[in-house]
């Protein structure tokens, strides 16, 4: 080649290369207009215009982790998760202490069927914390719990839901999440039979108590007497008597155990731990040797057939099995195969998945016929196919439900209905009314009466069960925990006179309805609530002394209720006598301190009389029993606020504001707002309730 074409060679790549460092200058420096359209388009709500801006400036900035965030992010709020993947990938190689980042990566693979890269995303979302927004926080760990419970890893699953709990009846989701850790189930919520769910849902409310060991071994007795060949019942049952130092009955149980889990060593483990405390050296060593036999990979058999070696002199051999075990740490999950088949769908099908076809309209016409005719076990049968194809009909879960009642299901019953309720029915508006009043007596049967009192209130005095509703109501009032058939002629005319005046009270006919309760209360003086309700109707309007004297009359006859305590405390607040409410405030808390109405009353007496550091503690446990509750987070503000905590504070008004403003719609939806103040003496909660979702800052 000669030096004068090597001299224009060079003399064209030297200019090649001008024009790429030209190009790359004009991109980078085209960069912020790209990211300030992007972030106009999002705030404006153009998202399709947002999400191609921000492509646009990832392109030209690779390394901007804040479009990468929003990439992911967006994609992930309307549901296009498979969409949201590759940028939160990108996202967490950026920042990879980001916590939320990872949570969104977890939740989005979650939501596309990657269960393993869900389970390892979320748990590196949890081991790194840090994510500010507390319900992305909830919904992650709750998300990882259930993964965990998948894997078999169940004791890390339950102490992670039971963190995000916080009240003694936790939220159907939490507690089927519980349920299915306690009955050590390998499965997700949607891959179980829904005839199971009532069991679960009880193993859940089980689970959910656990730290409280006497009610917790009150619970799973009545538990065992319902279901007494559920395999790992008794195991657990046992584990509660072990923790309550009643040895020789644990170890019955765990017996129990192994005869109904026959090829599990967890049973065995615990049966040999408890005969070495019981000083049965002979049989330790024995259960010891069967459970490595079931496990011969298990840290725990290893161990404590170690123990059980040194304890009956063979001190060289229990030595060579401490190695063994030592060599097996950590403990690896132990899985029960038999289970998955036990609870799955179908005998083990997966669940349908999104790209499944479309529910066959016949399966749903022989649903309806076997309904219709009184084939409700048939009706049954075709509805669980039905809902594996479409899981959030909510018209098929409801008549699952009513199916389900009918033939005195009542647990899986009250499940089914509440969640068509919350997924919605599309049906005749008489079909519609029964499914709420059944749903609403089966509230009123499990001791939720404010809850059923919302429901019967809208369906009262219309046909053709204005008569049932009316009665319904007078349950509710009279707080009475059965379902109407169980009620006995001498009881029914108190019951439904109760119910007339609960539905003048809804409709704030105090004229009418101050009369008969005075009339009833003469009649039947020693009945249980009557004084509770008129005295809240008395609130209501704000005839405060009247009202504290029929709460009084209450404690009289009901003095084991925190109710009328908590109510005395709520009117001397609305009084402005915070002294006053301290003592009825504390003894409310002392009856039920599962009570957030309790904690939140003593919370505000405490803050109200200049007593910060006790109101927060208060108001924080209000909080966990009622986080949908707006009061409270207004409350917790105030506090905050006075004890120079200004962080928290403007995170409790942010919430306030967000839960205030559901509040305000739903009773919007729910019309005339001169009613709210019947609602409350009917239906005599003193918190609010209610639910919503934050948004997640992004990274900066």
């Amino acid at each position: 080649m000669s030096l004068e074409r090597v001299g224009r060679l060079a003399t064209l790549c030297c200019i090649a290369l001008l024009i790429v460092s030209a190009k790359t200058v004009s991109a980078q420096d085209n960069f912020p207009a790209v990211a300030q359209a992007a972030s106009a388009a999002r705030e404006a709500g153009r998202t399709d215009e947002a999400l191609s801006d921000y492509a646009q400036a990832v392109s030209l900035r690779p390394d901007w982790a804040e479009g990468w965030w929003y990439l992911g992010t967006m994609q992930y709020d309307r549901d296009h998760y498979a969409d949201a993947i590759a940028p939160l990938k990108r996202l967490v190689q950026l920042s990879p202490n980001l916590g939320s980042a990872w949570a969104f990566l977890g939740l989005s693979e979650f939501e596309t069927r990657d269960y393993t890269g869900a389970l390892a995303h979320l748990r590196q979302a949890q081991a790194i914390g840090a994510i500010d927004d507390l319900e992305l926080a909830r919904v992650s760990a709750y998300h990882l719990a259930l993964l965990l419970n998948q894997a078999g890893e169940f004791d890390q699953a339950t102490p992670l839901l039971l963190s995000i709990s916080g009240a003694k009846e936790p939220p159907p989701q939490i507690k089927t999440g519980l349920g299915i850790a306690l009955l050590r189930i390998p499965l997700l919520p949607d891959q179980i039979d829904p005839s199971q769910d009532a069991l679960i849902q009880a193993a859940g409310s089980a689970a959910a108590m656990s730290a409280d060991i006497a009610r917790y071994i009150e619970i799973l007795e009545a538990l065992i007497r319902e279901h007494p060949q559920t395999p790992y019942l008794h195991y657990h049952y046992g584990l509660a008597l072990k923790a309550a130092g009643r040895t020789d009955e644990a170890l019955a149980e765990q017996q129990q155990e192994a005869a109904i889990s026959p090829e599990s060593a967890l049973p065995r483990i615990q049966i040999a731990t408890l005969e070495i405390v019981l000083r049965r050296f002979p049989d330790a060593l024995r259960s010891a040797q069967d459970a490595v036999a079931l496990a011969p990979n298990s840290f725990a058999a290893h161990s404590v057939l170690a123990n059980a070696l040194e304890v009956n002199g063979k001190t060289q051999q229990s030595a060579a099995e401490s190695r063994k075990a030592v060599g097996l740490a950590p403990e690896k999950p132990m899985i029960d195969r038999r289970i998955a088949s036990m609870y799955a769908i179908a005998a083990g099908r997966e669940p349908a998945s999104d790209k499944a076809s479309e529910a066959n309209p016949a399966g749903w016409q022989q649903a309806m016929a076997a309904y219709t005719s009184g084939h409700y076990a048939e009706a049954i049968t075709a509805l669980k196919s039905w809902v594996e194809q479409k899981p959030n009909d909510g018209t098929a879960w409801a008549v699952m439900g009513l199916a389900e009642f009918e033939l005195r299901d009542y647990d899986n019953a009250l499940i089914h209905l509440e969640r068509g309720q919350q997924l919605g029915v599309g049906a005749s508006p008489q079909a519609i009314a029964l499914a709420k009043y059944r749903l609403a007596i089966l509230l009123i049967r499990k001791g939720r009466f404010e809850t059923a009192t919302d429901l019967l209130g809208p369906l009262a005095g219309q046909q053709p069960l204005a008569a049932e509703v009316q009665f319904a109501l007078g349950l509710a009032l009279l707080r009475i925990p059965s379902l109407p058939g169980e009620i006995g002629a001498d009881r029914r005319v108190l019951i439904d006179q109760s119910g007339e005046i609960a539905q003048l009270l809804l409709a704030s006919r105090y004229d009418q309805a101050f009369p008969r309760l005075q009339k009833l209360i003469q009649q039947y003086p020693a009945t249980p609530f009557l004084h509770y309700a008129y005295g809240t109707a008395l609130d209501s309007l704000s005839q405060y002394d009247d009202a504290k004297a029929q709460m009084r009359e209450e404690i009289r006859i009901s003095p084991q209720s925190s109710l009328p305590w908590a109510r005395l405390a709520s009117i001397a607040l609305r009084q402005r006598l915070p002294a006053e409410a301290l003592q009825p405030a504390q003894k409310a808390v002392q009856l039920d301190p599962n009570s957030a109405d309790a904690h939140y009353v003593l919370g505000r007496a405490y803050a109200d009389t200049g007593d910060t550091a006790k109101a927060i503690p208060e108001l924080e446990a209000g909080s966990r029993l009622s986080p949908g509750s707006p009061e409270i987070h207004f409350a917790l503000a105030r506090a905050y606020a006075k004890s120079n905590q200004p962080e928290k504070a403007n995170e409790e008004r942010a919430t306030f504001a967000r839960l205030n403003a559901l509040a305000e719609q739903q009773r919007a939806q729910h019309g005339n707002q001169a009613y709210q103040g019947a609602h409350d003496a009917a239906n005599p909660s003193i918190l609010g309730a209610g639910t919503g979702a934050t948004g997640a800052a992004p990274p900066q």
